[in-house]
């Protein structure tokens, strides 16, 4: 089975569409996002839509905690704005299904035991960056594929007793590329494919600056840093 691996959609509904439709070209039939479908960008009620109606299993990061406690004060100045300004738009309905994620959730496919965790399976809320990564975290998350999110770093590390990836960030990139990130796992053969699509960048920024989002969270989109 072809498996989507997706994280950090962040409210980018149009970055998210051309995943979806990368996706279904390359036949996969079920999607996992490991947290953050909310924040910065300017379409939280028209991503979780399409989270619900294309059954993408997820959990919750650190934006979605912070919607449901309303607490902040980890997040700096741009990230509180646009996350205030997410909680006035989301509807009730899509408040509930942010409220029902989990932190932590394990599905086992074809024999494969894959893991979601946003942070790290030592701390929910930890970046862990490529150079970081230790073949320990799979056991520590009793995994034998670890989905990471949070950095908005693609990356993939294949050890022995499995692999540990980051898909990278669908709606706001950080590893200068400013295509959307995701990535693909064939669970037959255990290989995962890191992969980019283009969308429409500078509708994202216009929407974002119409909706008086911090400028400076619009323009980096054209970085991808």
């Amino acid at each position: 089975m072809l498996i989507g691996l997706i994280a950090d959609v962040h409210s980018n509904a149009v970055a998210l569409k051309a995943v979806l439709s990368a996706l279904a070209d390359s036949g996969v039939e079920r999607i996992l996002h490991a947290g953050d479908i909310v924040g910065y960008n300017p379409y939280p009620d028209e991503t979780i839509e399409l989270f619900k109606r294309n059954k993408i299993i997820s959990i919750m990061g650190n934006h979605e905690r912070a919607l449901v406690t309303g607490d902040t004060s980890g997040f700096n100045p741009y990230a509180k704005a646009a996350l205030e300004w997410t909680r006035n738009e989301v509807s009730l309905d899509n408040s509930g299904y942010i409220k029902g994620l989990k932190n932590i959730e394990s599905i086992t496919i074809d024999e494969k035991r894959i893991v979601l965790v946003h942070g790290s399976p030592y701390d929910i809320d930890e970046y862990v960056y490529p150079e970081e990564v230790m073949p320990e975290m799979l056991s520590a998350a009793n995994a034998d594929i670890l989905v990471l999110g949070h950095t908005h770093i693609q990356f993939k590390k294949e050890y022995p007793e499995g692999i540990i990836v980051n898909p990278g960030s669908v709606g706001q990139p950080r590893d200068g590329n400013p295509r959307a990130a995701f990535a693909v796992l064939d669970t037959e053969s255990g290989k995962i494919e890191l992969e980019r699509a283009a969308y429409d960048i500078e509708k994202v920024i216009e929407d974002m600056l119409a909706a008086h989002l911090p400028e400076k969270l619009a323009l980096r989109l054209r970085i991808g840093f």
